[in-house]
């Protein structure tokens, strides 16, 4: 989304119905610790101002850099009152619960990690918790449940696995009753319908539905990471029960590198690829990689950006059919 920045990272999520919310905003912000900086900056401040105004559930977890008493620190500084009362103001509020610590390391520990939702929100919210898994980064995973919300079951049909035999066995015995005299266009429309509905009709009865799912193993991770993984975690727990941190900053670095340089290999690897493959199919070999991959904005001539799919329409049109013209 065109809300993107180095410091603030923004998914819109479509839902089902459910009696939840159908449109969901996720947004990942850094604050930086600089006291002089305003508390809220410009672009997070005009994201939760915009998606207010629309109406839109906005979740926004935060590297708050900041101090207050509310989110189990001991003090309070004028970034934590500064973006307490802007929380405050605005009509939201931290999902936050309890005072456990979100940044670790070696001589630190604090609580600088936040959830900002609208107070309406709350409503669809539950099981806000700090997870127990390892990060591998100083910040630690916080999780919450989004309720009312049902996952849609994308289905499809594979041809490969039809009955043909059976298929034309069916389509034979839905053409016997089909109109045998044609004597005018309405005769000639009538024919055709009937003829298309027997064919589907005959596949659909011969061709099994089939759930799609996402098989897509992830090339880079192996077993051996999964015992590191498991290491570090053990050595993890141990470090915070000791304050030895020694042993769990070496095996983390030993888990962290090899797995960064497999993610490489597998990305180079990819692309590699798709540069050997023909311009026409590579466009098709990224795209696949996601099947619901879809367009949610272009930007224009203006630096703005397009905010709905018929603004993309429009915009697709004009650049690759130049003096055609959009009826309504």
């Amino acid at each position: 989304m065109h809300s993107c920045s180095k410091d603030l990272t923004v998914v819109k999520i479509k839902t089902s119905s459910g009696g939840g919310p159908r449109e969901i905003i996720f947004g990942s912000a850094y604050l930086p610790y600089v006291d002089v900086e305003p508390a809220i900056p410009g672009i997070l401040e005009r994201l939760v101002t915009g998606f207010r105004a629309n109406g839109t559930h906005l979740f926004v977890g935060c590297d708050a850099n900041s101090q207050h008493t509310s989110k189990g620190w001991m003090n309070i500084n004028n970034r934590g009152e500064s973006l307490l009362n802007y929380i405050m103001a605005n009509g939201s509020d931290i999902m936050n619960r309890g005072n456990k610590h979100t940044f670790i390391t070696y001589n630190r520990q604090d609580v600088i990690e936040i959830t900002i939702v609208p107070v309406c929100v709350g409503n669809f919210t539950k099981d806000w918790h700090l997870t127990e898994e390892v990060s591998c980064s100083d910040h630690t995973y916080f999780r919450f449940i989004v309720t009312g919300i049902e996952r849609s079951v994308e289905d499809y049909r594979n041809k490969c696995r039809t009955d043909w035999g059976s298929f034309r066995t069916d389509l034979l015995g839905c053409l016997c009753d089909m109109i045998d005299k044609i004597s005018n266009f309405t005769d000639i429309e009538t024919a055709s319908k009937e003829f298309q509905d027997a064919i589907v009709f005959a596949y659909n009865e011969n061709c099994p539905l089939t759930m799609r799912k996402n098989n897509r193993n992830i090339s880079w991770w192996n077993q051996a990471f999964v015992g590191r993984r498991k290491k570090v975690r053990s050595l993890l727990n141990d470090a915070k029960k000791s304050w030895n941190w020694t042993a769990y900053k070496r095996n983390l670095t030993d888990y962290n590198k090899p797995l960064r340089q497999a993610k490489r290999r597998s990305w180079r690897r990819h692309c590699e690829e798709i540069e050997k493959a023909p311009e026409c199919a590579r466009l098709h070999r990224i795209l696949s990689k996601d099947e619901r991959t879809e367009v949610s904005s272009i930007q224009l001539k203006n630096g703005e950006y397009t905010t709905s799919e018929k603004g993309i329409l429009e915009k697709v049109l004009r650049v690759h059919f130049p003096g055609s013209e959009i009826i309504m």
